[in-house]
């Protein structure tokens, strides 16, 4: 035995259990009066969550071979807690429409969460439809087979920001909890056989749902018999009242108490295509393409600037929450592989022993005088898909794609492998290969320096790198066994494939993989699974 194992062994059990109860209840009218449609939904919904945690270790092996609590004999730790989440629902849906031409929409739902003190709220929507191409002036077109023009806005709440619990250590995450409108208190912080118990948060009694609130304009369209259909979208969604963490006086004791003190919207097109190119008795080819983008915007917050605890971003009004906030990378010392950064001059003190300059440029070799700037966006220029469908007699062939245009993310795992060397034991890039060795060596690796690991490594826009990317995301190739054949078998239908996922990805450094997070970041993410699938589908 080792560790705290050491001598006579140790012993410990979690048990997390977690339970979710969801009851719907739905009531459906519809009514067609000559060329009227009613449709009226009113339904109710709950939702009950608890969580059951209980941890405890015990040290001191009686008999070899057993892994109960009772075969150890002096309690180490022993701890449990529960949490309870509910929900309640009430909606409603009215739906109208004249000759499938002009098509009307409202909704009403009263939502209530356990997690705020003023639990419910209203939320609302309304849309609206016309299909253009059911009017007289374009009966007869030769060439527009649909168009429709269709436009809505409604509200929706969100709760899901405080849904944070404890994790297994028992510390709270982010500071948040179900309970948040509620006083709080901490419970183990016991002296010797003492018990203690301190103020954990003050409550927020006042704190509310935040709001979604979407609008979205979108025009649809069939060509030529439909053989060229898509649509182009415009939304809009702004949320009111986010959910932050408003820092209390130091006299309070508290760090801090949530308030909704926070705006922002996000905003973007979407467009889709889907035509058939060619067409013939035994073959057909078709292709498919999308295109999403996005704009956010900070525009409101409960203080001028946030900084994020990743340390990566600040959050400001008139910037996005996908925005980079780094120190500016300049390079490396080609005199002595220092790692070089543009100098702040309102940290620089008068003949600052880490100044230089550098063609010209004011620079630090600390990476604390660094100078702090926005430097680029998670957010992509363009993201989407395309794809296509060959299909030959029973043989289909489906294809598809995923890209994005533009965009930065920051490579947390690329800066681990280029450590200075103090982390004994640790992998290396190969780029590490290209470091500083001797003066006059021009590179943008600075020397290996266990001494200089903080500065030379430091979180900046020297990880960021371009997140463009296309991926092979699905392949498909199936057979329909011809009707002949299988009818004998008293089998309707049959068919044989063979499906691959997250089969190829291109990207501008090896190894990353930024399909894994739109929020930039590459910290502790799995990159997708290559699945190679083998299948038949028998319908009798």
């Amino acid at each position: 035995m080792i560790g705290d194992g050491a001598p006579a062994g140790l012993m410990g059990k979690d048990d997390k259990i977690l339970t979710g109860l969801t009851y719907n209840q739905l009531l459906n009218y519809s009514k067609k009066i000559g060329n009227h449609s009613i449709t009226v939904l009113l339904g109710h919904e709950s939702f009950d969550y608890q969580r059951d945690w209980t941890s405890g270790s015990k040290t001191g092996q009686v008999a070899p071979d057993n892994v109960e609590f009772i075969n150890y004999a002096t309690v180490t730790g022993l701890t449990s807690y529960t949490r309870n989440y509910a929900t309640e629902s009430y909606f409603s849906r009215v739906g109208y429409d004249y000759m499938d031409k002009y098509i009307f929409s409202a909704s009403f739902r009263r939502d209530g969460s356990s997690k705020f003190a003023s639990k419910w709220g209203d939320f609302w929507s309304f849309g609206g439809a016309w299909v253009i191409s059911k009017e007289n002036f374009l009966a007869n077109s030769s060439w527009i087979s649909d168009l429709k023009l269709r436009a809505s806005i409604g509200e929706v709440g969100n709760d899901s920001h405080i849904i944070s619990d404890r994790n297994d250590s028992g510390s709270e995450i982010n500071g948040l909890n179900y309970y948040v409108s509620q006083p709080t208190f901490s419970l183990g912080n016991d002296n010797g056989n003492e018990g203690g118990i301190l103020t954990y948060a003050a409550g927020a009694p006042d704190l509310k749902w935040e709001v979604n609130t979407q609008k979205d304009l979108a025009v649809e369209f069939g060509l030529f018999k439909n053989r060229l259909r898509g649509s182009v979208e415009y939304y809009h969604r702004n949320t009111d009242g986010l959910i932050f963490a408003v820092p209390n006086p130091l006299s309070s004791g508290l760090d801090y108490r949530m308030e909704n003190i926070g705006s922002m919207y996000n905003r973007g097109f979407e467009i889709s295509l889907d035509g058939v190119v060619l067409k013939t008795n035994d073959f057909s080819w078709s292709l498919n393409v999308n295109a999403s983008t996005i704009k956010n915007e900070i525009t409101k917050l409960p203080q001028k600037e946030i900084i994020t605890t990743t340390g990566y971003k600040k959050l400001a009004v008139g910037q996005s929450i996908y925005d980079y906030w780094l120190r500016d990378w300049y390079g490396v010392d080609p005199a002595d592989g220092y790692a070089l950064y543009v100098a702040d001059p309102e940290k620089m003190a008068a003949n600052d022993s880490t100044g230089r300059v550098v063609n010209g440029v004011n620079v630090t070799t600390d990476q604390n005088k660094a100078l702090m700037h926005y430097a680029g966006s998670a957010i992509p220029d363009l993201f989407g898909s395309f794809g296509s469908t060959f299909k030959y007699k029973g043989l289909q062939l489906d294809v598809m794609f995923s890209y994005q245009i533009g965009g930065l993310m920051y490579d947390t795992n690329y800066s681990t492998l280029m450590q200075s060397g103090n982390n004994y034991g640790s992998a290396f890039s190969t780029d590490i290969l290209n470091r500083w060795q001797k003066p006059g060596d021009i590179t943008d690796v600075p020397r290996l320096d266990v001494t200089r690991s903080p500065q030379s490594n430091a979180p900046s826009d020297r990880w960021l790198v371009g997140s463009d990317y296309l991926s092979l995301r699905q392949i498909n190739l199936s057979y329909k066994l011809p009707s002949d054949l299988i009818s004998k078998l008293e089998i309707d239908n049959a068919s044989v494939y063979i499906n691959g996922e997250n089969l190829l990805l291109f990207t501008k450094r090896q190894g990353m993989d930024p399909t894994q997070s739109f929020n930039g970041t590459t910290q502790n993410r799995y990159i997708p699974s290559r699945v190679i699938t083998l299948g038949v589908n028998l319908n009798f």
